[in-house]
């Protein structure tokens, strides 16, 4: 291909085919050439812009598509926490029941979205009708937080109770240091030896000589001793103010300082003391005052 420029701004197009065929020569303008490129540049352009514009399009609704699952996957979670928070409230609920504590009115009741909501939610995205704005969703997850953050208030009231509960229940005498006859109750009575009125602060129970003496409930011995009038004599503290007292052994099996729990041998019955017979006085005290000790027997304190 040859091109010759001519004097009056012509440009000579000659094409020689490789045949034997004749040349063909085109005679064109400059001012044509230029409106072909300029044509030629504009169609690129064109072109590259609707491409520009399809791959931004196509990228859009990829992406809205995958926020779309995205909402359906976190409005799923959400009503997956929300029946878990119900089915927390209502153990709540039930423990607060069972271990007598009132309901909890700070646990929210009409915070965060219902499960009916959260499932209507649920199915207009399955069916592409709704999307929940991000404002939405933190509102959703707020409300679902601040119900959480009480129930966790409630639950945590609850287990301290129940420690309290447990820690007293350890700490208070509620079984027979040793089972027998009551042969003297609690309160006013002839003191069998000395013949003059008192009052009996304790309970006397008649066993065998050498039958063992256990600890009603954990606790410190704090006496181990020979006592007039109570012969060999243990005097064990517990916590919530308990403290109990084991008259006339015929021997004691621990020392001041030792920790004892409940229904450890802490001695054995006897007649030391003042005692006309082998028995085990057994006083209870709580917060400094004698207490009745049959309120405290196992079947009485479950009453």
């Amino acid at each position: 291909m040859k091109m010759k420029k001519t004097k009056n701004r012509m440009f000579t197009v000659m094409i020689v085919p490789h045949s034997t065929s004749r040349p063909i020569t085109l005679d064109v303008s400059k001012e044509f050439i230029t409106s072909l490129f300029f044509i030629f540049v504009g169609v690129f352009a064109w072109a590259g812009l609707i491409i520009h514009k399809q791959i931004d399009y196509w990228a859009l609704k990829t992406e809205n598509r995958m926020l779309a699952k995205e909402s359906e996957y976190f409005a799923k979670e959400m009503l997956q926490v929300r029946q878990m928070a119900d089915n927390l409230r209502e153990m709540d609920r039930e423990t607060r029941k069972i271990i007598g504590l009132k309901s909890k009115k700070a646990v929210i009741q009409s915070g965060g979205p219902t499960v009916g909501e959260l499932e209507r939610i649920t199915k207009y995205l399955t069916e592409k009708k709704l999307s929940i704005t991000p404002q939405e969703f933190k509102q959703h997850v707020f409300a679902l937080t601040s119900e959480t953050q009480e129930l966790k208030k409630s639950f945590t009231e609850s287990s301290n109770f129940i420690k309290n509960e447990k820690v007293r229940w350890n700490a208070t005498p509620c079984v027979w240091p040793v089972y027998g006859r009551i042969t003297c109750g609690f309160g006013p009575r002839i003191h069998p030896i000395k013949k003059y009125k008192e009052v009996h602060l304790a309970i006397d129970i008649a066993a065998e000589r050498g039958d063992p003496i256990r600890a009603p409930a954990d606790g410190e011995v704090i006496l181990a001793a020979w006592q007039p009038g109570y012969g060999k004599l243990i005097v064990i503290e517990h916590n919530c103010g308990f403290m109990t007292r084991y008259g006339h052994c015929s021997k004691i099996l621990v020392k001041q300082g030792q920790k004892v729990k409940r229904g450890q041998t802490i001695g054995l019955i006897g007649s030391t003391g003042y005692a006309t017979a082998p028995h085990l006085h057994y006083e209870i005290w709580k917060n400094g005052r004698a207490q009745n000790p049959k309120r405290y027997l196992t079947e009485a304190i479950l009453k």
